[in-house]
């Protein structure tokens, strides 16, 4: 599937995220086939809908939702975009998926084949195999967002065990620029499970669990993450620097973090914490 490389903007879509997929102009994979309008019916791919393109719109801006209920907008007053129809704002959904070991949270990654953003030169553009978050972006005009959420979860794995009831345990996120971080707890025996049962597929590549502690000893301080505190009905904006480099370590290999992913784990770093964020 084809992919641009910019999400920063408040105009956003699935090719937007930056993350690629093997599939050809010809055949529509089911699992990116477009759904947006009732003129599309699958016979597209979600890159490939100019209506979609069009009517995505995310919104910029950070806030926490405690509740897991949404804020709504009619219009991105910063950039002067409608945003009737996606009035959440969201274009990306991310799990974070963690369990617990002698007490301390494991964060889930993936490693996915993404672009990088705001790179000077050409070669930046290129697609790397990066760190990520479980992810997946709306088919369907004003979808229900926790089913996006358990597209992302499905990326991953089709064990039932798993998967069932996934919305009732969305019970909170944090929202940053256009993408949404849902925390998800699985229980040792669920992690085992999809760990032993995961299989490479052309979205996801592997799985890698890291103990949060390391993951917080290789983020930077970023004291000045919010540029513009919330005013009125405005969400407060943060500021965009580019994080990148970011590297864990894992049995002598080493991984690079995508910069999206490090803005969001930062963003919940310093806007709720995660020993609130990561509570079930």
């Amino acid at each position: 599937m084809a992919s641009s490389d910019s999400r920063r903007g408040s105009s956003s879509s699935n090719a937007d995220s930056g993350i690629s997929c093997n599939t050809t102009t010809t055949t529509v994979n089911p699992r990116y086939a477009c759904y947006w309008s009732s003129n599309c019916r699958g016979q597209h791919e979600l890159d490939d809908c100019h209506v979609r393109r069009n009517e995505l719109r995310g919104k910029l801006g950070i806030y926490y939702s405690f509740n897991a209920m949404f804020k709504r907008f009619s219009r991105d007053q910063m950039n002067n975009l409608s945003l009737e129809h996606n009035p959440t704002g969201s274009t990306m959904i991310n799990l974070l998926i963690y369990k617990k070991e002698d007490n301390e949270p494991w964060l889930l990654f993936v490693t996915k084949l993404v672009k990088e953003k705001r790179q000077d030169n050409v070669e930046g553009f290129n697609r790397q195999l990066l760190l990520t978050l479980p992810s997946s972006n709306p088919r369907k005009k004003n979808e229900v967002i926790r089913q996006v959420a358990v597209r992302a979860l499905e990326s991953i794995t089709d064990e039932n065990e798993i998967t069932k009831d996934l919305s009732s345990h969305l019970k909170h996120f944090l929202f940053v620029d256009a993408s949404v971080i849902y925390p998800l707890y699985l229980t040792s025996d669920q992690a085992k499970l999809l760990t032993e049962h995961f299989s490479p597929n052309e979205e996801v590549i592997t799985l890698h669990w890291f103990p949060l502690s390391t993951v917080l000893s290789q983020l930077p301080e970023w004291n000045d993450y919010l540029s513009r505190q919330a005013e009125g009905n405005e969400l407060a904006q943060i500021r965009h620097p580019n994080h990148t480099g970011i590297k864990l370590n894992k049995e002598n290999e080493e991984y690079t973090m995508w910069s999206v992913t490090a803005t969001g784990l930062m963003c919940i770093r310093n806007h709720v914490g995660f020993e609130k964020f990561l509570q079930s």
